[in-house]
């Protein structure tokens, strides 16, 4: 299965796709890109980028899976059933939205909205990790019913649960929703990318963090319609 999301600016379309495996010829003449496509193609006007992510195969025994975890990740993951972490399902969409947009202030990038949101219709999942029921770490997810793609994480700001705290929940709810995901027979967990090479510290952070739930590092491409970058100025208001 594949996946489409229509944004309207204006009025203006824009297409996102998914886990293509080609492109189709009438795009040159839309707004669109294609996200995540395994195959390296040269197609007339289309600019190509290379993305790396990490891909967790589903199909393996769930032992294997938490074996191939780093020692820091399992002892954390433990820690938090211990201290009594709550994992919750199908979230709501505004809380969700009033905890990332939070994050993505105090972040300094791009808020989400409930058109965003709803533009993915049935094909996302949201999952929120709360401790002494306080919402402190949310993941939203689109799936295919083959991949689950982690797209939006955030933890809480401004809050009395320490930093240990939120990092021990965060993995916690991959773990939970890795579980949840290979129950419902998904193939893959995506981590929703890495940033390979960056000679950035909280890049090289983040990567640390991922990298601990193993994986395998695969590498795909993204593709962008001629009047892609025409659109993406004018959404931005350059």
């Amino acid at each position: 299965m594949i996946l489409v999301k229509r944004t309207k600016f204006k009025i203006l379309n824009y297409y996102q796709k998914w886990f293509y495996e080609n492109i189709q010829l009438f795009d040159i003449f839309r707004i669109v890109s294609y996200k995540q496509m395994d195959k390296k193609i040269n197609f007339p006007l289309f600019k190509r980028e290379t993305f790396y992510t990490l891909l967790i195969n589903l199909h393996s025994d769930i032992d294997k899976i938490l074996e191939d975890f780093s020692k820091e990740t399992r002892y954390e993951i433990r820690r938090a059933e211990r201290d009594g972490i709550k994992v919750k399902k199908n979230i709501s969409e505004i809380e969700f939205i009033n905890f990332y947009n939070k994050f993505a202030e105090n972040k300094n990038i791009y808020s989400t909205t409930m058109d965003k949101i709803k533009s993915f219709k049935e094909n996302k999942l949201i999952t929120g990790a709360y401790f002494k029921e306080e919402l402190c770490v949310a993941h939203f997810y689109i799936c295919d019913g083959n991949i689950s793609r982690l797209l939006y994480s955030a933890t809480t700001v401004n809050s009395k649960v320490s930093k240990s705290e939120i990092g021990r929940a965060n993995r916690f709810l991959h773990y939970e929703d890795i579980k949840y995901f290979k129950e419902l027979g998904y193939r893959f967990y995506d981590l929703g990318g890495i940033a390979k090479d960056t000679q950035d510290d909280k890049l090289q952070g983040i990567n640390k963090f991922k990298e601990g739930f193993g994986g395998e590092l695969v590498r795909q491409y993204n593709y962008y319609s001629p009047l892609y970058s025409i659109f993406l100025k004018l959404s931005r208001g350059d």
